[in-house]
């Protein structure tokens, strides 16, 4: 770390527990969480909360709009902790390339990360967010992105909780009905979180892809990995692509930093230490040990 300038990082939900926010598979994760809609039968529950089957019903849409609310109010209310800052810190030592994250919480723009993504401008972005911004609303129609308050407010929400109609969309449509054109209320998309459900395919996998290929073609030589289990597929090959990129250089290392270990027999071709510890507490050990560096 005190040696390189090229480092890449890949986060997880375990850097951001210590914020508060709740990680997905542990005793108290979210997958252990069961989501119920009051007026109905309906159940949701473990992997399913992110899946796009939720979107089946109008009570699973009600059930995870309210789930979905609660989870932004409790981001919301949340401050970066230690390692989102030490993130930072390699950011103003010239020493990141960039962070991919697989949150979905935008806590690295509290410390000064930006994540406003653009393909044109993709090296003046710090943080790609893989999985979306749950900052943001969208239209699965139009794709328009809405800030939180311009859809709800707090006396509204429950009201809100089920289908709502993209503005965008219905002042279109008024329009082209005022002015006696072709339209169809089919055409009316609806808002739902700006975030990648399990089950549908990534809107920009492909530039994703185009542009990860600049990235490792700037010969990075580390490759930190905090707060994840590699338990997603995309996430998988995304470590074994840049691990591969990185251990082209006969002193490029792979260090993984989880509570958890993983299988050392998958990984061991592709992670050289496994650090299994809290990431804050690693980061906190790291910078007194390097006081000329952080």
């Amino acid at each position: 770390i005190s040696k390189s300038k090229k480092i890449m990082v890949l986060t997880g939900a375990g850097i951001s527990c210590n914020a508060g926010i709740p990680d997905f598979r542990s005793d108290n994760g979210l997958y252990k969480r069961k989501l119920k809609e009051s007026e109905s039968r309906v159940t949701i529950k473990g992997k399913e909360m992110f899946d796009i089957s939720v979107y089946r019903s109008l009570e699973t849409i009600r059930a995870f709009n309210r789930f979905i609310f609660e989870l932004y109010t409790q981001i919301s209310q949340s401050a970066p902790t230690t390692t989102h800052g030490f993130i930072k810190k390699l950011q103003d030592k010239n020493k990141l390339i960039k962070c991919y994250t697989q949150n979905i919480d935008g806590l690295e723009r509290e410390c000064g990360l930006s994540t406003e993504f653009s393909c044109d401008e993709w090296n003046s972005t710090d943080v790609i967010q893989l999985h979306g911004d749950l900052h943001q609303l969208c239209c699965n129609s139009c794709k328009h992105n809405y800030r939180w308050d311009e859809i709800y407010d707090e006396e509204g929400r429950d009201d809100d909780a089920g289908i709502i109609e993209c503005p965008r969309c219905t002042a279109n449509y008024e329009s082209r009905v005022r002015l006696g054109k072709r339209s169809l209320e089919s055409s009316i998309g609806i808002i739902r979180p700006n975030i990648v459900l399990y089950g549908e395919e990534h809107p920009y996998s492909e530039k994703f892809a185009r542009n990860l290929n600049k990235d490792l073609n700037r010969r990075p030589n580390m490759l930190l990995i905090f707060g994840t289990s590699l338990k997603v597929a995309g996430v998988k090959n995304l470590v074994k692509k840049m691990s591969k990129k990185i251990h082209e250089n006969e002193r490029g290392l792979v260090v993984l930093v989880n509570k958890e270990p993983i299988s050392n027999s998958f990984w061991r071709n592709h992670i050289d230490y496994q650090i299994v510890s809290d990431c804050d507490a690693f980061c906190e050990f790291v910078e007194a040990r390097l006081p000329t560096v952080f």
